[in-house]
């Protein structure tokens, strides 16, 4: 599934992603600020980036020779729906966590004190088992990258 906007503000932005992008519907998407990037596009979130770079969500999957995607960018109050990577426990509710990758949260009952926390959990959404959570993506409200 991904991320899916339950609520709050839901208009979306083309944001230049290059050709051959891997981005899919439903990914977290950042800044690619890496070093010698020539145009900052966006990329697929993973575990390793950081939290303050997040752009938004993907609202579709480019084709192989677009240069654009379209992204909810991500702003105060909206919240999102998405997929865990373990079974949700009411010990993980109020914590940041960081993600697993693009697309999946890795929620935990530790609170991710690193710059590379996307997500503050706030509800489960089904069973346990069912491995979803609804929270605040929170890089874009962070003032500078934690530490």
């Amino acid at each position: 599934m991904a991320f899916k906007l339950s609520k709050g503000w839901d208009q979306s932005q083309p944001i230049h992603c290059a050709a051959s992008s891997t981005i899919v519907a439903g990914d977290l998407c950042v800044f690619d600020v890496s070093a010698g990037a020539a145009v900052f596009k966006v990329i697929k979130a993973t575990s390793a980036l950081l939290g303050c770079d997040v752009a938004g969500v993907a609202v579709n999957t480019p084709a192989a020779a677009d240069t654009t995607v379209n992204i909810i960018p991500i702003v105060t109050g909206q919240l999102w729906e998405y997929d865990c990577t373990s079974d949700t426990a009411t010990t993980q509710l109020g914590k940041l966590n960081d993600l697993t990758d693009s697309a999946t949260v890795a929620n935990s009952t530790t609170n991710s004190t690193a710059a590379t926390a996307f997500v503050r959990n706030v509800a489960f959404v089904g069973t346990a088992a069912n491995r979803k959570m609804q929270g605040y993506i929170v890089g874009a409200q962070s003032p500078k990258a934690l530490s």
